[in-house]
């Protein structure tokens, strides 16, 4: 009995990791600390660290560093955290500009030499050079993407689409580096784009590497996702709510775009904005979540990367604007913002269906949530 309860003991603690949440502000209290059971999606609050609007976070492939934004304007921050990775305990590093406003997506570039962030408000990307420990120096380069925005609505949105994705100017959503770390790619929502860079390990400055993606007029690119394979690219569009299939060559960054699928329901109408979008590690599924509509929608994966939509699931809470897979894939967390709390569900890995498990943690505004592996 003994032995029993030891080695049931040895599998609990086998099921459990940390993971971060950041949350907006005012509401957020800044980046929380919870001990996650990716058997039983069950959360524990192990700790609270202070940070401004922390939307976005990025853990460094070394899972040592945990930077953050502060989506402030009219100027805004990255900040650098060490990690315990024993307790999950944070210990600021530093802060740097962000040199932009209302940064809203940051990333680390594969090579641990630098930090992407992008900027909403400004419609602007920066690259920050990480130094030995972690710490942030100030922009090698920033871009921005100035011009004509587009219009407020996509021509193929839903009818009784009138949560319009702001085309006011340029607004960079999201910007990283591609799996083989060849190129950068920035979507900019507010003029309908795709931009490709390439990434100068000397400088740390960009240049263009092709000419922009161009995207359906008012259909506000929003979030990518790569396959595993890296030859095909997901973009998720904010204001249609369509998730396009490009083809992807990492060796010169050309896409062709081969499908575009809605994430809605063909007797869909109202409105919504798509939010967030995940890839199973198998890369069979992929996984796109709907403010406003409150769901995740579930593709299948077929030849070539094309997308089949099997069904939808209600985030049991209200405009979530994360997912995250835990560690091993079989449980998806939703980060709800209006609804405050953090929603698990079970991932069933041969149907792709998501099923709801019961648990509630209680986070406000929740924006993004990581995992220490």
């Amino acid at each position: 009995m003994l032995l029993f309860g030891a080695r049931r003991a040895a599998a609990q603690r086998a099921r459990e990791h940390f993971a971060y949440v950041g949350s907006a502000s005012p509401e957020g209290q800044g980046i929380s600390l919870w001990r996650v059971n990716t058997g039983d999606g069950a959360m524990t609050l192990a700790g609270v660290f202070a940070a401004e609007n922390a939307s976005a976070l990025a853990l460094d492939g070394a899972q040592r560093v945990l930077y953050a934004v502060a989506e402030t304007a009219p100027d805004g921050s990255v900040a650098a955290f060490a990690v315990d990775r024993a307790s999950g305990v944070l210990t600021p590093i530093n802060s740097v500009s962000s040199r932009g406003a209302s940064p809203c997506f940051v990333s680390v570039h594969p090579s641990g030499r630098f930090v992407l962030v992008a900027n909403r408000g400004s419609g602007s990307i920066a690259v920050l050079p990480v130094r030995e420990n972690g710490a942030l120096a100030e922009a090698s380069d920033v871009q921005d993407d100035a011009g004509p925005p587009g219009p407020a609505r996509a021509a193929d949105s839903p009818p009784g689409q009138s949560a319009p994705s702001d085309h006011a100017g340029p607004h960079m959503r999201m910007v990283a580096a591609d799996p083989l770390a060849r190129f950068i790619l920035a979507s900019d929502a507010g003029r309908d784009r795709i931009l490709r860079y390439r990434l100068d390990p000397a400088s740390g400055k960009l240049a263009p590497a092709a000419e922009p993606v161009v995207a359906e007029p008012g259909s506000a690119p929003a979030r990518f996702a790569f396959h595993p394979g890296g030859r095909t690219l997901y973009s998720l569009q904010e204001q249609d709510g369509r998730v396009v299939v490009y083809d992807y060559d990492p060796d010169t960054a050309a896409m062709r775009a081969i499908q575009s699928v809605s994430a809605l329901a063909p007797d869909f109408a109202g409105s919504f904005l798509g939010s967030a979008l995940a890839v199973s590690e198998d890369g069979r599924f992929v996984y796109a979540a709907l403010r406003r509509h409150d769901a995740i929608v579930t593709f299948l994966v077929g030849e070539q990367g094309r997308l089949t939509r099997i069904g939808e699931t209600w985030t049991q809470g209200d405009d979530p604007r994360g997912l995250a897979f835990a560690p091993g894939g079989a449980m998806m967390f939703a980060c709800n913002a209006r609804s405050d709390a953090v929603t698990a569900f079970r991932v069933n890995r041969l149907q792709g269906a998501l099923d709801f498990v019961g648990r509630y943690a209680p986070v406000a505004s929740p924006g993004c949530m990581v995992f220490l592996s």
